[in-house]
């Protein structure tokens, strides 16, 4: 079966740490960004053009201003000090549903700064290490890259030639007209990300608004994806919080006619309802006309004990079905 490729904006973070991190630290998305990690010392005596209090707005100003730029690399140092120090709570979240809910096939894409997604890939691993890939669109103050041969990875591990410590990788910070060339690690990550979609069944897009800013790196997307008349069969799912009348405006140029679905929360997406078989059961609903079970899903209220459990028929079917062929599709209603 062709891959899932799932988009994380801002928004996913939130949902994963709705209460705060594990030291009661709330992420944000870009609006009110500033006020939330009490940052106004820093732009004390800078007089903005901009009457927004969007991080995107107010950077872009900075950037585009020389007499501010050491208030702009003042801005990025406490950017990136505040989501390093970002945990995840001890219990599962929605980033470990998320890593569990799909295979290696599979591949996460991210616009995000902080490391929880890469932290709950960390403790993930310890359940099976059948794990979709993670690309950094715009960087990961998590992840590390050595530029001589090419290799990522957490920053804090080593580079699997060369055994130096990997280097932190670069943030892309909220500028029209971002470099996604200059670095290495950022292009290797997009050329990945355009390769996966253009290779995909469905793409989930979790929390990401499209801002203004991020213009150029959508229209990369949507290259990827192509002609949404070519495609037919495959499935786009939206996790967001926003009313449904406006995505199938927003994310136009993916949808072909009706093929979408749209839920607030992870847990009523596919991922939720299938994980780690979200392609092959829908496309046996939608094109073998196979009844789905519903109740065999992710819960909000699990356990890492109840997890375990729930996925581990799974990776037993994987583990036993012989290279290149389909996984079971396992939530197939009982009375099919």
């Amino acid at each position: 079966m062709k891959r899932h490729t799932v988009i994380l904006g801002a928004g996913a973070t939130i949902a994963a740490i709705p209460n705060g991190d594990k030291n009661g630290r709330k992420s944000s998305v870009m609006n009110g960004l500033i006020e939330k990690l009490n940052l106004h010392e820093v732009l004390k005596g800078i007089e903005l053009k901009t009457q927004s209090n969007n991080l995107e707005d107010i950077y872009s100003e900075l950037h585009s201003r020389p007499e501010c730029k050491c208030v702009t690399e003042e801005l990025e140092r406490r950017l990136y000090q505040y989501f390093e120090s970002l945990e995840l709570p001890d219990e599962p979240t929605v980033y470990d549903f998320l890593i569990l809910s799909l295979t290696k096939k599979d591949v996460i894409a991210t616009f995000n700064w902080d490391p929880l997604l890469l932290q709950a890939y960390i403790r993930c691993y310890s359940i099976t290490d059948n794990l979709p890939h993670i690309l950094c669109l715009h960087g990961n103050v998590a992840m590390g890259y050595c530029e001589e041969h090419g290799e990522f990875g957490i920053k804090t591990a080593n580079c699997p030639i060369c055994r130096r410590k990997f280097s932190p990788t670069k943030l892309l910070y909220p500028v029209a007209q971002k470099d996604y060339e200059s670095d290495a690690y950022i292009h290797n990550c997009w050329e990945a990300v355009q390769q996966a979609i253009d290779e995909s069944y469905m793409i989930t897009i979790f929390g990401y608004s499209a801002p203004s800013s991020d213009k150029s790196a959508v229209d990369l997307l949507k290259r990827a994806w192509g002609d949404p008349q070519k495609r037919q069969l495959e499935e786009i799912s939206v996790i967001d919080i926003i009313d449904e009348e406006e995505i199938p405006i927003k994310w136009k140029d993916f949808i072909h006619t009706h093929h979408y679905q749209y839920t607030k929360d992870f847990y009523s997406s596919y991922l939720g309802l299938f994980p780690r078989r979200s392609c092959e059961m829908v496309f046996a609903m939608f094109c073998l006309n196979v009844w789905a079970d519903n109740t065999k899903g992710f819960r909000q209220d699990m356990s890492w004990s109840d997890l375990e459990d729930q996925i581990y028929n799974l990776i037993c079917e994987e583990q036993d079905t012989p290279k290149g062929k389909n996984y079971p599709i396992h939530y197939a209603a009982s009375d099919f």
